[in-house]
């Protein structure tokens, strides 16, 4: 099949499931990406200034976009279920040499129906045809639930803080670890005045101050507003009385849960269960009726279908279930479907007007054609 031939056959399974065709705008206001895109897609935008002097960006996928335009909907008056598909062009700086800047992603996203078990299946199984319509087969496909963590830390009943500071730093590779590591540890002293500051203009100015004087530059994709409201929250952690041994133990036990997608929900209630987490045991259920309902449309799919906690930080707007189709000739940083939950995006885009539920799923076509060995 050729890059065209790829696209048709896979925009043709998503139109069938009622979805409307559109191609949302090219660029974005840089302010939507950058405050919804996880810190690794962040340092890949196509960033710019229009004639204004205003900065915008390149469309990094195709969700942003259209999740704005089922904003604008609601802000219409206009509610219901509503499904959306394209075929249209995103753009980030490669994650590897041999990704493209350019590329075409072929999805569909839907919003307004019932966050639930059984919509995640209907949608993983739409992708799943998708692909096999492009005459792919998958050689692995990775899941997650981004819902289960916060489950957890809400069941073990912390202070509010540190809990909050345990689910942000899930969002950052490395962020609960470091968290954990660096509880016992106090604040330094040149970063106080940071933490002191009465407005962010002052603890912006604070903290620069304290780079330059230990002679830091500030380089990485977290911006200081973000690095700034860690250190308090990791000052407020410790106020609380920092992250409780068992606490570790149990979060530790839950960052190594990687398994097959079957043994999932066992493996997580085996940690609940042994901890007397009863709260978590909702989030659970949820991870394991989801799986049987997949096993139930997709046989086929149980043998080569894995599940890990930490799976699925890279875009910080997906808060729910999500996966990604993996396919010969990549590597796991190039998968050839991705699709997953953001309930909170269109909430939070739509000001709260109406419905909050939306999952998706794009395919690229160029890395299904290096899939079967042949280049894009």
């Amino acid at each position: 099949m050729t890059h065209a031939a790829i696209v048709r056959a896979a925009r043709r399974v998503f139109e069938s499931s009622g979805a409307e065709p559109v191609d949302p705008s090219y660029i974005l206001p840089s302010d939507i990406p950058l405050e919804l895109s996880g810190e690794a897609v962040r340092a890949r935008l196509c960033v710019f200034a229009d004639q204004r002097g205003n900065e915008m960006v390149m469309r990094p996928d195709l969700t942003l976009p259209v999740a704005g335009l089922e904003a604008e909907r609601l802000a219409s008056g206009i509610n219901g279920p509503k499904a959306y598909c394209y075929a249209a062009e995103a753009f980030r700086l490669p994650a590897t040499p041999e990704d493209p800047m350019e590329f075409t992603q072929v999805g569909f996203e839907r919003f307004g129906r019932d966050s639930s078990p059984s919509e995640d299946a209907e949608a993983f199984a739409l992708v799943h045809e998708a692909v096999q319509a492009c005459d792919i087969r998958p050689v692995a496909i990775a899941t997650g639930d981004l819902a289960v963590f916060p489950a957890f830390i809400d069941a073990l009943g912390l202070p509010r803080v540190t809990g909050d500071l345990l689910k942000s730093g899930f969002r950052q590779e490395g962020g609960v670890r470091g968290l954990i590591e660096a509880a016992p540890a106090p604040i330094e002293d040149d970063l106080l005045p940071t933490l002191e500051a009465k407005t962010r203009e002052e603890a912006e100015a604070a903290f620069r101050a304290a780079l330059e004087a230990r002679g830091i530059p500030l380089i990485g994709t977290r911006s200081v507003a973000e690095i700034i409201a860690g250190l308090r929250g990791r000052a407020a952690a410790q106020a609380a009385g920092g992250v409780p041994p068992e606490v570790r133990e149990i979060i530790g036990a839950l960052a190594a849960v990687n398994c097959t997608a079957s043994e999932a929900a066992d493996q997580l209630d085996a940690i609940a269960v042994r901890h007397g987490l009863t709260k978590a045991h909702e989030a659970i259920d949820r991870v394991a009726r989801r799986m049987e309902l997949i096993r139930e449309l997709l046989p086929d799919v149980k043998a080569i279908c894995g599940f890990r906690s930490g799976f699925g930080r890279r875009f910080t707007y997906y808060d729910g279930f999500l996966f990604e189709t993996l396919g010969a000739n990549l590597t796991d940083r190039q998968p050839i479907a991705t699709g997953g939950r953001y309930d909170g995006l269109v909430a939070g885009l739509s000001k709260g007007r109406a419905h909050a539920t939306a999952i998706g799923s794009v395919i690229r076509p160029d890395r299904v054609l290096r899939a079967k060995g042949r280049g894009a």
